[in-house]
This record gives C-alpha cells, structure tokens and sequence, in this order.
C-alpha cells in the first residue's frame, strides 16, 4: 500500500509540473531566459516524479535493468532542476559576463553529476547533496530579490522554496502523515506540490517581468 501511494503522489506531482511548464512556455515573455530556465525547473521535476512513480509503481521491490533505468532517469532530472536553479539564480542577482559565466558553469556540473550517477552511485541522498546547494541560492537570491524589489509573487517564491526544503526535511527523517496512511515518501511529494505551486507564481511574475537582476 505506501509503494502504491507513493507511486500515486509522484505522478500526481508530475501532473502539477507538467501543467506549470505548458502555461510557462506561451507566455510573452519581457525576460524570456527566465521563462526559459523556469521552464526546465517544471520539466526537470515532472520527469523526475514521472520516473519515480514508474519506479516505485513497479521496480522497487525487484532489481532489474528497467527498474535501474528509471532510477537512473530521477537522479538525472533532478540533476537538471538543480542546474535549473542556479541559472535562475544567477539571472536574479548578476547581469553579464558573470551571469552567463555561472550559467555555464552549472551546466558543467550537470554533466559531472549526471556521469557520476551513470557510474551506478545512485544513492538518493547523492542527488539530495546536489540539490541542496542550489535551493540554498536560489533562496538567497529571491530574498536579494525580494528586498529590491517587494513583490507578492516574490514573497510567495521564497515561501515556496522554504516549503520545499520543509518537503525533503520530512523525507529525510522519515514523518509521515500516518492518519491517511501516507509513509513519508508521499508526505513529501504532497508537501512538495504545495512549495512547487507557490515557486510558480514566481515563475510566471519574473516572466511576465522585465530583468530585475542588479
């Protein structure tokens, strides 16, 4: 039953994000890279929920070649929200050269990441380590942000990035809402969906925004 369940709010996460990147990417854009990179942050997460929930659906109680394959497709996806997030951070807070300097250099960490994952180091707590780092700053940069310029879409961003490291806390530690019988895998996919909707109306207000980077 939690396998089913945790399957269950992974492709309903995956449904969220999906839905957050078809309403980003038509937007008319006044800053069209932080559509761009927004947009990938959405994809990035709803491929990492989709796989998750096949995995968890059907491969985590047996070792096979599929099963290590989807596996394999969450930790990259989550890889590529990472690299997301810095690039989003860094559009907030630098303009050019340092801007597209640091945009390049996560790219570059994407690929070292994603072939130390391909080596079969596949632990989940690898993908939390490189994650966190860019949550970090991309909650420094919202409140940078924020200060600059105190806008409610803004405040609801950095709500929702508090909300989400709030989500990997209670994945960590294993709470779990028992009442509905959710184990603490689908406690945080729901608490996820919940930071994940508040980053959106930030996506879409920096979109729809023209650059407020310093």
């Amino acid at each position: 039953m939690d396998e089913i369940l945790v399957s269950a709010t992974d492709y309903l996460l995956a449904i969220e994000c999906l839905i957050f990147t078809a309403i980003l990417l038509p937007v008319k854009a006044a800053w069209p890279e932080m559509r761009r990179f927004f947009a990938i942050f959405f994809a990035g997460t709803a491929v990492a929920s989709l796989a998750g929930g096949i995995y968890h659906g059907f491969f985590s109680t047996s070792a096979s070649n599929a099963g290590d394959l989807y596996w394999v497709a969450v930790m990259a996806a989550l890889g590529l929200v990472a690299c997301a997030g810095w690039s989003i951070g860094a559009c907030l807070l630098f303009v050019e050269p340092l801007k597209g300097r640091l945009v390049r250099l996560a790219a570059f960490e994407f690929l070292i990441y994603f072939i130390y994952v391909a080596a079969a180091h596949r632990e989940f707590w690898v993908a939390i380590a490189n994650y966190s780092p860019a949550v970090l700053f991309l909650i420094y940069a919202f409140a940078q942000t924020y200060r600059r310029r105190p806008a409610r879409p803004v405040l609801a961003g950095l709500v929702g990035l508090g909300v989400t490291v709030l989500a990997a806390v209670i994945q960590r530690t294993s709470w779990s809402l028992e009442l509905f019988h959710l184990n603490n895998n689908s406690t945080y996919h729901l608490v996820q969906a919940i930071g994940l909707f508040l980053i959106f109306r930030a996506a879409l207000y920096f979109a729809r925004t023209p650059s407020v980077a310093a």
